[in-house]
């Protein structure tokens, strides 16, 4: 049979995970001739054979690529014979290509682990040991193609044995371009390490600098420790999350199922929420706050040093003051440390400059599925496939979707892929962001997109609205508004490729309607780029607008005032009451000083809004019973409400505040499930997606789709991308393109 010569492309995790070496040893082995390179962001290789050869070249590609690499898209192309005497890596060449790809963080692997632990071993107690399959990537990158001397190792040269290694193909860190070690750095000296131990033991915070930002630390088995460290991120009661050596300590004070496991040691290495034992080696009050844990495993060596050396679980936390962004820079992280007042006991820092500051993710198990809470490092910025359901005029048509305000991150898309950005948190102060407009220009710059439109909120006081207009202002772009709860529900639609339509379920706390009023309980009718609203939670008049987010007792008492007025004698077909007065009964509202502040300026329309919204109706039955009155953070109430129903499932008829909290539950539950089969009858529509930050809630969300999978619908929600408002951009993406069609 006649040799041919192909070229490959393959687009994308293909780049900092080994990839171009294992083409290599697999042509070895599959005595093939030609090259692999870099080009832009993806692989290219001209290969040399039988076309049955090549078939079966790019079938073994895909069957044993190594585990942190993802192929999403394969192309070859027959081009003019070429003869070749051996397989090559060849140089890195600069090209644009349509999906420029690379990955995230990736958290220490089991063989680095092995060697770090082995006395005999050249890196033995190595902090910063890495290989081909794990190390930094994202945070220490400045410019594709991911080459060491485009990164921020580029200031450590490598060392003869370093060398030798990155240089052996047989090798596994062969053009691994983090490859460091005890003489070449970056490293620590090891009597820091166990100071920072030390001063942890004793009750102190340490801040150590992590791989995306500096990381605060302490001993989460001393209440001092923990205030100390409170008072330092200005954090009054929102859980830490708690870092466990490995997966079988961490089952010492959780709940752990398989899932949950093999999410815990993956190489994202994401905070997990974990139900907590009821009983567990050691006492923490730090850990009763919540019946979750929020769980993870160290990602670099230099944690597990720590670890090691501090022989317990500790609280290991992001460097910043609760609300400005996390700390990445040493000069910043020296500042806040003078300036706490001998709070923060010591800074463990090392000469490796972070590039971009990307906190811990946020993930739980629901439904026996992973599903975001937070996406960040690990994660980010490895794009999603929106799929090609939609008819784009322009094949790689890009665009930016500015993401909402709260929970906020943005997403560059080109073609058929969304790049979502890391997390940034609430854009209320002016430090996050000037983050956050930094990193739309880093992100810009990084992937070679340069957008043609921009979609934003409807909401015309977000920043990321301003931000928006003012960008598609000074660059010539068009703007696309896209309405809140509509973009929650593309999210899902985007996650799993449906054009439509769907019914669309969104509860959250607030959004921007399309009649001016405060949206957050809706079921709508999306399909293409558009939506229409079937119906809602009949409006309650709700003072104060979106500063009823902290104070729940003013829901309460607005929700009261709402079922003893004539406005809820009628409802409309487009109306949903759900009914609490058993429980509005069971509590002491009526009794709140505020009554009559609240109900005059209701009755006189003083700073009053209309609000459907589900997460307000939370909090008013949180602050009903008894259980929260006031958010000193976000979802507190509601967290605390879930977590007295789940109390109830364990012990029901023990405690009537818990058995109304469960109860509230189930009609929410019960009330989606009749709203839709009402939806299926009138449109003949089988489709639900479930989304908004109320589905955050466990409890809330598997009894839905319990009771929805019963009556036969097919049911979708977030997986890849946070049901709360983290994950509004990627619906807004999704709606940007398929409006072009």
């Amino acid at each position: 049979m006649a040799f041919v010569t192909a070229k490959i492309k393959i687009w994308g995790i293909v780049q900092g995970v080994g990839f171009r070496p294992f083409v290599a040893k697999l042509a070895d082995k599959m005595d093939m001739r030609g090259e692999v390179m870099n080009m832009g962001g993806l692989v290219c290789m001209t290969v040399t054979g039988s076309p049955d050869k090549i078939d079966m070249f790019i079938e073994a590609l895909k069957k044993e690529k190594p585990a942190p690499a993802e192929i999403i898209h394969i192309e070859k192309e027959l081009i003019e014979f070429r003869g070749f005497s051996a397989f090559t890596i060849s140089g890195s060449v600069e090209a644009e290509s349509e999906t420029a790809m690379i990955p995230a963080d990736l958290s220490i692997c089991q063989s680095c682990i092995r060697e770090m632990d082995d006395k005999r071993n050249e890196r033995y107690r190595h902090p910063f040991i890495s290989c081909m399959e794990c190390g930094p990537r994202y945070t220490i990158i400045d410019k594709l193609p991911y080459d060491r001397g485009n990164t921020s190792m580029a200031d450590f040269k490598m060392c003869g044995f370093c060398a030798g290694q990155y240089l052996n193909r047989a090798d596994r860190r062969y053009h691994a371009q983090t490859i460091s070690c005890h003489e070449c750095g970056p490293n620590i000296d090891m009597s820091l390490i166990s100071l920072a131990a030390s001063l942890i033991q004793g009750g102190k915070v340490v801040a150590v600098k992590g791989v995306g930002g500096y990381n605060l630390i302490c001993d989460p088995f001393q209440d001092k420790a923990v205030s100390r460290l409170r008072e330092v991120k200005h954090r009054e009661q929102k859980p830490f999350a708690v870092m466990f050596l490995n997966a079988s300590f961490a089952g010492q004070y959780c709940e752990i199922n398989e899932v949950e496991r093999c999410l815990l040691e993956s190489s994202a290495k994401p905070i997990l929420l974990l139900e907590r034992k009821e009983k567990a080696p050691l006492h923490s009050a730090e850990f009763e706050r919540s019946r979750f844990i929020g769980a993870f495993l160290p990602s670099t060596g230099l944690h597990r040093l720590l670890l090691e050396a501090c022989g317990k679980p500790l609280i290991v936390t992001s460097a910043n003051v609760s609300g400005l962004p996390m700390i990445k820079g040493d000069e910043e992280m020296l500042a806040l440390a003078e300036g706490s007042k001998g709070l923060i006991a010591e800074t463990l820092s090392h000469a490796r400059e972070i590039r971009v500051a990307v906190d811990d993710s946020v993930v739980r198990v629901i439904d026996g599925k992973p599903q975001m809470i937070r996406r960040s490092k690990g994660y980010a910025p490895v794009p999603l496939f929106m799929g090609a359901n939609f008819r784009n005029p322009e094949k790689n048509m890009a665009s930016l979707a500015c993401g909402g305000q709260l929970k906020s991150s943005f997403a560059l898309n080109k073609g058929a892929f969304s790049y979502v950005s890391q997390y940034f948190g609430d854009l209320d102060s002016i430090e996050n962001m000037r983050i956050y407009e930094e990193n739309v220009e880093r992100m810009k710059s990084l992937f070679g997109i340069e957008p043609r439109i921009v979609i934003c909120d409807m909401h015309p006081l977000y920043d990321t609205t301003r931000f928006a207009e003012k960008y598609a202002a000074q660059n010539g772009c068009d703007l696309i508004k896209v309405q809140h709860h509509h973009a929650h529900v593309a999210s899902v639609m985007a996650e799993h490729h449906l054009p439509g339509p769907v019914i669309g379920v969104s509860f959250d706390g607030t959004g921007y309607g399309a009649d001016g009023k405060i949206w957050g309980g809706e079921f709508l009718i999306c399909e293409g780029s558009g939506f229409k609203r079937d119906s809602h939670l009949k409006y309650v008049k709700m003072l104060g607008g979106d500063s009823s987010m902290k104070e729940a007792w003013k829901s309460a008492i607005c929700h009261i005032i709402a079922y003893d007025g004539k406005e809820h004698e009628t409802i409309a077909d487009d109306e949903i009451i759900i009914d609490i007065s058993d429980i509005i009964a069971a509590g002491g509202a009526r009794e709140n000083n505020n009554w009559d502040t609240v109900k005059r300026a209701l009755d006189n329309g003083i700073n009053a809004v209309e609000s459907s919204s589900m997460g307000r109706l939370f909090d008013a039955v949180s602050s009903l019973l008894g259980i929260c009155h006031e958010n000193s953070y976000e979802g507190e109430c509601a967290i605390l409400l879930e977590d007295a129903a789940a109390r109830a499932l364990k012990r029901p008829g023990e405690d009537l505040t818990d058995d109304l909290a469960l109860s509230f539950h189930l009609r929410v539950a019960s009330m989606i499930c009749e709203r839709c089969v009402k939806i299926r009858d009138a449109k003949r529509l089988n489709k639900v997606a479930l989304t908004g930050g109320v589905f955050q809630n466990k409890i809330l969300m598997e009894k839905a789709l319990e009771l929805l999978r019963g009556e036969g619908f097919d049911v979708y929600y977030n997986i890849s991308v946070s049901p709360n408002d983290g994950g509004i951009a990627l619906g807004q993406s999704y709606i940007g393109f398929l409006s072009l069609a």
